[in-house]
């Protein structure tokens, strides 16, 4: 099963649409949270789809697809009120797509605070 990466750029962005409603990554259940530097362009995930990475000292993962939405970003959860404003947020600018699907080439641990390089 491919891996969800999700970065801190494109989940400011569906906060900024939709300030009144509590968005956090755990509506979208990523596997992986990048923390992006400040003016980092959303959606820049879509940048990574056909190339590899590394996280981390010894983990390889391929980007291999965007990842399509649906009604459960927007299902209550504990802290998180059901709404539909969420899926909306994603479907007007990017088609309800999000973050990038990835594969891991080479298995391993990865840590809090180690980075994704791209190459």
């Amino acid at each position: 099963m491919p891996i969800s990466v999700l970065t801190t750029a494109t989940l400011g962005r569906v906060r900024r649409e939709v300030p009144d409603v509590p968005v956090d990554e755990r509506r979208f259940r990523p596997n992986l949270l990048v923390r992006t530097p400040l003016g980092t362009p959303p959606f820049v995930d879509d940048e990574r789809i056909g190339r590899a990475a590394r996280l981390g000292t010894t983990v390889r993962i391929d980007f291999l697809r965007s990842s399509e939405r649906c009604v459960m970003t927007g299902q209550d959860q504990q802290g998180l009120p059901r709404t539909s404003a969420v899926l909306k947020a994603i479907a007007t600018p990017h088609d309800n797509r999000l973050d990038a699907l990835a594969t891991v080439l080479t298995p391993g641990t990865v840590r809090v605070g180690d980075p994704l390089v791209l190459g």
